[in-house]
């Protein structure tokens, strides 16, 4: 056991006792006879638990105590008391000592009260790291948030500019001059770069509540149509099966922002594309689920693969901002290839902007046998207010 402890006690028959009943219970005891002797010996020596009396001629139990939460408050303090200092001892234990026992007691009965608070000390300095490992990761979290609204705004002006250059080159650039290739390919590089910087001020918006909503009635199918073509000109080079479920009927008409779900969608089913190996199969479609007490009816939008899938240890840590599952070291940028990274911000976002229009997004899968993400919006019949 080997934990190491103080007694102060001025009377000799107690400190005898005690050296050889703790001594043989795999304690390493050390002793004192008054406060001020006690204090001495904890300014060169750490103790897991210093057991002192109330009263003592030189230097007192409070004092003691006192000493002891104000410079090592990781060490536990147990006060010996008769049972007129009742009152001491429990205020003593306010200002910051672990227990008391009262006089006179048997050896085992402080051995009890001793064993249970290295015991409470154990669980408080846990505690302690877990807050101090909360506060670090809170720092991390505005860190990013400040990153991702800062970095969002100072890359929008100068991505601007080359786009208009770029434009400006092209239209004076002799088609026959043999650059026509090279800055066709900037303007796709710089239209990547447009895109992401466009997905993280959405990020840093829907954050903050800030991000401008445009609410009308739309025919989902319509809007997955659209969606579906973009992605297969995306991800032409794969061999995938992209399908449209219509089981449900051609028509699925929802008042929500036309152009946020169907970010929400192409985040969606980008995601489904990077991971779902060639040959495999990709399919989109919509539910209904019937109203429940006085909520709303709602509709579902269901986007299924045969992916790799995912552990259901990271089902709620894919939504959270900048997070891959893929391993850092192997990470490779790509809008459409199997396995390929980006930011690891596209699932926030669309947990975002579906949250924001009182939706939600659920997964279902498992490492190997593929994902389902489904969407759930509420069927309302005029444009919320926020």
């Amino acid at each position: 056991m080997n934990n190491r402890l103080l007694l102060v006690d001025d009377e000799s028959e107690i400190r005898e006792l005690a050296i050889d009943f703790f001594s043989g219970a795999g304690y390493h005891l050390d002793l004192a006879t008054s406060g001020n002797e006690a204090i001495a010996r904890l300014k060169k020596q750490d103790y897991d638990v210093v057991i002192t009396d109330l009263i003592m001629p030189d230097g007192d139990g409070r004092k003691v105590v006192s000493w002891v939460v104000e410079n090592k408050p990781f060490m536990g303090a147990v006060v010996m008391t008769g049972y007129g200092s009742v009152e001491s001892a429990v205020s003593l234990m306010k200002m910051g000592a672990a227990d008391y026992i009262l006089k006179p007691f048997m050896l085992d009965e402080l051995k009890v009260v001793i064993d249970r608070c290295i015991s409470n000390m154990g669980l408080r300095e846990e505690n302690r790291l877990l807050q101090e490992a909360y506060v670090r990761m809170q720092e991390v979290k505005n860190m990013k948030e400040k990153f991702l609204a800062l970095t969002s705004h100072e890359l929008k002006t100068p991505v601007t500019i080359l786009n208009t250059m770029l434009g400006f080159i092209e239209q004076k650039t002799d088609s026959e001059c043999g650059i026509r290739e090279q800055l066709a390919l900037m303007k796709k590089t710089v239209g990547n770069l447009t895109e992401t910087i466009t997905e993280m001020q959405q990020l840093a918006q829907s954050q903050e509540d800030t991000i401008p909503m445009h609410y009308q009635e739309v025919n989902l199918f319509n809007l997955i149509d659209e969606v579906v073509r973009d992605i297969k000109l995306l991800a032409a080079d794969r061999q995938l099966e992209i399908t449209v479920n219509r089981q449900g009927g051609e028509d699925a008409f929802l008042v929500v922002d036309a152009e946020k779900i169907r970010r929400v969608l192409f985040e969606l089913l980008q995601n489904a594309v990077k991971f779902t190996p060639d040959q495999g199969s990709i399919t989109v479609g919509i539910s209904r689920e019937a109203a429940e007490d006085d909520k709303l009816p709602r509709m579902l939008i269901h986007i299924a693969d045969t992916g790799i899938g995912i552990a259901p240890a990271d089902h709620e840590k894919i939504f959270e901002k900048f997070y891959k599952i893929q391993d850092a070291h192997s990470h490779h940028s790509s809008a459409s290839a199997f396995l390929g990274g980006g930011l690891g911000i596209g699932l926030s976002l669309a947990k975002n902007l579906v949250e924001i229009q009182q939706g939600r997004i659920s997964l279902t899968s498992d490492y190997d046998n593929g994902s389902t993400f489904t969407i759930s919006l509420p069927c309302r019949e005029s444009i919320p207010s926020r």
